[in-house]
């Protein structure tokens, strides 16, 4: 339905601007990363449209939301249902997070399809997610399907593997994907006018993580580690980041064994645990136990890994300095369930990395508006949650920016849409090779209370100073 006296391309335009408010997401100019404690920024003017506040480091900061989004948007208002692709581990071992992610999308799908009711706007979103259980293959089965469907743009998938396995195809069908997780390096590559990248992610390259890794084990003493991973591109490429900034931080190469590289369908670490405890027993004679650090780049596999420890060799999880994890692990609430391998985790402590949520007024009225189960699901893998929710709304966002359901017209204005946009994990803005610009990382660690096992958050670390500031210290 039109606006009396107004063209279709106007009502686009306006449903720009005031989606970004209507159902809690913010269209401003890209906020600094350094905005200090309790300063107040405002984007330049034309029209005025909400605002919103944020915490940033223990003050606020108000960001006055402006915008004059101009849209072609011709036809999208005349009924049409258009579908988003979600490519989610609900089975595998993601899928503690891949269960966020879903409730995070549903949840979007709805709140867009009621601002778009409520502002005349004859168009609705529908979510077609499928379960491509952490495996290649199928994701690619599922998202040939999908384009032979007319699907334009897909939420994830969620690992840098099947994103790097299935990007080829996306290139080649020019169908945009959106993932809140993938993070490896080896994605991270500059895209060019001649061969576009058809691949967007919403968390930042491994380049920083393994900085920010290197320094919180530096930072704590480390003088020796062993590093173990999942041999895909996620684990190697995050593993041998965090080496090379290891010996970058003043640990010596010699006393870094590994990576260790494990098969991603492995059930049975029996050789790696024996090599863990052999490497632990000569660095422990080189630089002192109380200086030796066990690095794990997993998913929730680690689970496993640590209850066969724990029955073979159960003095590796009695280490003086706790294992250290990434956001493979940060708030995976699988890994801590007290029937499975919350003990071990406990024991552990596992201080890991998850990229920083700036919680601001819309994050709160989001987890505000879940039930208690969906909080339930929700808390495991938190930042992907909320991430899960996002890229479903910058999906929209480019596909009404763009004025049409087509993939090469949504590739266009995606970064600008992304660039543009504070969400419910803070700004979105990207890096030239279409990867979120790095900030801090907050680091998590498991602890036991009672009968549970819980993540608490330890501290932060910072891009800008390289610094880790903690709060509850592993």
């Amino acid at each position: 339905m039109k606006k009396r006296g107004a063209s279709t391309s106007t009502v686009i335009g306006s449903l720009i601007v005031g989606l970004l408010i209507g159902a809690g997401i913010i269209y401003a100019a890209a906020p600094s990363l350094g905005l200090s404690s309790g300063t107040t920024r405002t984007a330049t003017t034309t029209v005025q449209v909400g605002t919103a506040t944020t915490t940033l480091q223990g003050g606020t900061a108000t960001t006055t939301v402006v915008s004059t989004v101009s849209g072609g948007g011709s036809g999208l208002c005349n009924g049409q249902t258009l579908t988003i692709g979600a490519l989610n581990d609900l089975s595998g071992d993601l899928s503690s997070q891949g269960k966020g992610d879903l409730l995070a999308e549903n949840h979007a799908i709805t709140d867009i399809n009621a601002y778009l009711q409520s502002s005349g706007c004859n168009l609705k979103f529908a979510l077609n997610s499928q379960d491509y259980q952490l495996k290649n293959a199928l994701a690619l089965s599922q998202f040939q399907a999908m384009i032979a469907a007319g699907v334009q743009v897909v939420i994830g998938p969620l690992n840098s593997g099947t994103a790097q396995f299935i990007l080829p195809t996306a290139n080649s069908n020019h169908v945009v994907l959106i993932s809140p997780s993938s993070t490896s390096a080896a994605l991270a590559f500059e895209p060019s006018a001649s061969a576009p990248k058809y691949l967007f992610r919403t968390a930042p390259a491994d380049t920083a993580q393994g900085l920010a890794d290197a320094r919180i084990m530096v930072d704590r003493g480390v003088q020796g580690a062993i590093i173990i991973n999942r041999d895909d591109t996620y684990g190697n490429g995050l593993a041998n980041s965090t080496k090379i900034d290891l010996i970058r931080d003043g640990v010596s190469a010699a006393n870094i064994k590994g990576p260790y590289k494990y098969d991603t369908t492995t059930s049975d670490f029996s050789s790696l645990i024996s090599q863990i405890a052999s490497d632990y027993t000569t660095l422990s004679s080189a630089v002192g136990a109380a200086h030796v650090a066990i690095y794990a780049v997993t998913f929730q596999e680690l689970g496993t890994l640590l209850i066969q420890a724990h029955n073979s060799n159960p003095s590796l999880l009695a280490t003086t300095l706790p294992w250290f994890g990434t956001d493979g692990q940060a708030q995976n609430t699988v890994l801590t369930n007290a029937t499975g391998s919350g003990a071990q985790m406990a024991q552990v402590r596992l201080p890991s990395t998850l990229f920083n949520v700036i919680n601001n007024t819309r994050t709160a009225a989001f987890v505000a508006s879940l039930t208690p189960s969906e909080k339930a699901i929700a808390a495991s893998n938190f930042f992907y949650t909320l991430e899960g929710y996002d890229d479903t709304w910058l999906a929209a966002l480019a596909v009404l920016s763009a004025g049409k359901y087509d993939g090469t017209a949504i590739h266009s204005v995606m970064a600008s849409v992304a660039n543009s946009f504070f969400g419910l994990t803070g700004w979105e803005g990207l890096q030239s090779s279409q990867d979120r610009i790095p900030g801090s990382y907050q680091v998590w660690k498991v602890v036991q209370s009672g009968s549970k096992y819980d993540w608490v958050l330890a501290g932060t670390w910072s891009y800008d100073t390289d610094k880790v500031s903690w709060t509850n210290p592993p």
